[in-house]
């Protein structure tokens, strides 16, 4: 049997350098190669512990001092957010018990709070966290202020318009984000609302989350692509090479945040058929963009002309793709061959010393990026992909 330390920041495993065919070239797979290139779970356990385990000894002094730092309570929240979700899969998964152990220290560390501004969706992703604990360990200090602030946001009852305007507010966030007039927003808050109904029996958090869900899809979603602007800014902007802009990533938020929301919801609950019919036209959409290289361009649209693998859309992308192979959503000989594809780009971006690169910073639009790159948002996208990847190996 294998040994496993409980050090702080290294498992056993996590120490093997076993790069597999993460040193290949990027090829496009035919479907008869797809069984040989498909890693193990073995390979895929290391780099997800090794990924963690690099981006956990650099959380650290964020951690301990984040709230004293100007603006990381509202700015860096949401970023740990992303994080910790992703991290919960893969305590979920490993051996090691240190993974469940730090996610319940930084909890507590925050006495379960989630951001300072009440009705702000990137401050109530860390609420997905505290829920998976509280089912985890029945503590009721991880439960309380995810369902307070949520009590609250609903008597408001918000009923701002969606355009999103310039100009910001006294809380520094921008008028029409009292509601999800984002896309991103659609990861951060919506699945902790119908977890939270799950876990609570009570109908009204995920009333309320769906109706919200479909104002924003109806507002964003354009009619001919099927994909999601980024924001209302976004309708009429062109590209750096002319073409509509959908920005991976915040395509990759709103697509994982289906995935968890199907999740947390019961197979007869009546918003159900919604939810997996928006999966599917999302999928549909999405895997006819990937590039041959098995990335996803920056800007959706741009195609092979983005030659940069940026991996935080990437990583969404192939975890849900996987996630509904898993689920019985997608069929497995039409989409793997997308799967392979993407994890061979996400697997070709961990450094030998388990940084993952490749991760466009804080943004709103397609930009830049560079192999040293790497983000706690980029990590957590990494540790869903891996997680879903896991779980397909461990069918086979």
């Amino acid at each position: 049997m294998k040994t496993r330390l409980n050090t702080l920041w290294l498992s056993c495993k996590s120490q093997l350098v076993i790069l597999s065919f993460a040193c290949l070239p990027y090829a496009s797979l035919s479907a008869k190669e797809v069984v040989t290139d498909l890693p193990t779970q073995e390979h895929v356990m290391v780099q997800m512990e090794k990924v963690a385990n690099w981006q956990v000894a650099r959380t650290q002094y964020m951690t301990h001092v984040g709230r004293a730092r100007a603006g990381s309570e509202t700015y860096g929240r949401w970023i740990q957010g992303a994080f910790y979700k992703g991290l919960t899969k893969l305590a979920e998964r490993s051996e090691n018990p240190f993974y469940e152990t730090w996610i319940g220290y930084v909890g507590n560390a925050h006495d379960w709070k989630l951001g300072k501004v009440k009705y702000f969706a990137d401050d109530h992703v860390i609420g997905q966290t505290n829920l998976w604990y509280y089912r985890r360990h029945k503590n009721e200090q991880a439960l309380t202020p995810v369902k307070e602030t949520f009590d609250w946001l609903i008597e408001q009852a918000p009923d701002d318009g969606l355009e999103f305007v310039a100009g910001r507010n006294k809380d520094n966030v921008h008028h029409c984000q009292w509601r999800w007039c984002w896309a991103d927003a659609l990861f951060m808050a919506p699945p902790v609302l119908f977890e939270l109904s799950d876990i609570t029996g009570d109908p009204k958090y995920a009333n309320y989350a769906h109706k919200e869900f479909q104002a924003t899809v109806d507002y964003l979603q354009d009619p001919n692509t099927k994909l999601l602007f980024r924001d209302s800014r976004y309708f009429e902007k062109k590209g750096k090479f002319g073409e509509q802009v959908f920005w991976s990533r915040g395509m990759g938020w709103v697509y994982a945040g289906v995935v968890h929301i199907l999740e947390n919801m019961p197979r007869d609950h009546q918003f159900r058929p919604y939810y997996e019919s928006l999966y599917l036209e999302f999928t549909a959409a999405i895997v006819r963009l990937q590039k041959r290289d098995g990335a996803w361009p920056m800007s959706l649209l741009a195609g092979e002309k983005y030659s940069e693998p940026e991996t935080s859309g990437t990583a969404f992308f192939t975890y849900g793709i996987t996630w509904g192979i898993n689920n019985d959503l997608l069929d497995e000989s039409t989409y793997l061959p997308n799967v392979v594809k993407g994890w061979k780009v996400l697997s070709s971006a961990v450094h030998p010393d388990g940084k993952f690169g490749w991760v466009q910073g804080v943004n709103e639009k397609p930009d830049v990026v560079t192999k040293e790159d790497s983000q706690l948002f980029g990590v957590g996208a990494f540790l869903l992909a891996g997680s879903a990847m896991y779980d397909f190996l461990g069918k086979k």
